[in-house]
């Protein structure tokens, strides 16, 4: 159940720990009623207002993914230093990480991306030969992007056109067989979440978008974090626009760091 107020606070070890654990092992895991139901309808809210701003129309859409909404509001962008996201990622990718992407899928009814893939079009990161079956069980594969997925509106039925994922696909070191796909015995399952709800996802997992088939928009926030070193290609930082600067003229210190901040290691 969605907690009024959202989080804004690491969580303790323990759970965290065991978070982390089903994140590795499944390939994600949720994490109830991180943002309000009120952020929520304002981040939707302001979803539409970018999307309607003529002054974004190059940058802003593709399809029905409104991107690089961090370029038009700062209630998106200091997301990224929202607890507990923050410390999750920190945990699974470098306490370095950074900002390396930033949309809003808002699909209506009918629209969805539906074909099973791997992200950055369907690119392996850790392939395997096929004289060998699978990567270890319980091995921590390194990751070099992360993403967080926020629903914004409830994604609470298959009908809704929630994310589908193979749990434990990551580790199979080959791209998605096909229709109807299954990693070891375990079927497809639907994340179904509340509003404000959030998953943390491995891209390299088996996965697509549901059809949505229901009455009302989806709307799915995504943040993207990279590793904060050079050897991450996916470490782009957020462009250095006078809007950005002026977004974060005298903004948390840790935020101007995560969607800014030069590679740790060069």
């Amino acid at each position: 159940m969605p907690r009024p107020d959202g989080l804004c606070s690491p969580i303790p070890e323990a759970e965290k720990n065991a978070l982390l654990d089903r994140f590795h092992t499944d390939g994600y895991v949720v994490v109830r009623g991180v943002l309000s139901r009120a952020e929520c309808a304002a981040l939707r809210k302001l979803t539409d207002d970018y999307a309607a701003d003529p002054r974004f129309e190059e940058k802003r859409s593709t399809w029905f993914v409104v991107r690089n909404p961090q370029d038009y509001s700062i209630e998106f962008t200091k997301l990224f230093i929202r607890e507990p996201i923050y410390s999750l990622v920190q945990a699974i990718l470098d306490p370095e990480c950074r900002f390396c992407g930033q949309n809003v899928i808002r699909n209506s009814p009918g629209q969805a991306i539906s074909n099973w893939h791997v992200d950055d079009c369907n690119k392996l990161e850790h392939p395997l030969p096929p004289e060998i079956p699978r990567w270890p069980a319980g091995a921590r594969l390194p990751l070099i992007w992360l993403s967080v997925q926020v629903p914004l509106s409830d994604i609470t039925a298959v009908e809704d056109g929630p994310t589908e994922i193979v749990p434990g696909s990551h580790y199979s070191g080959r791209l998605c067989p096909g229709e109807n796909p299954v990693f070891e015995g375990r079927p497809a399952e639907p994340i179904l979440c509340e509003a404000g709800d959030i998953y943390l996802f491995n891209h390299q997992t088996w996965h697509r978008g549901m059809p949505n088939v229901g009455k009302k928009t989806r709307y799915l926030m995504q943040l993207q974090y990279a590793r904060g070193d050079s050897l991450a290609f996916r470490c782009q930082v957020a462009e250095p626009t006078p809007v950005m600067e002026t977004m974060l003229a005298g903004a948390d210190p840790r935020l101007v760091h995560v969607m800014t901040g030069r590679a740790k290691y060069q």
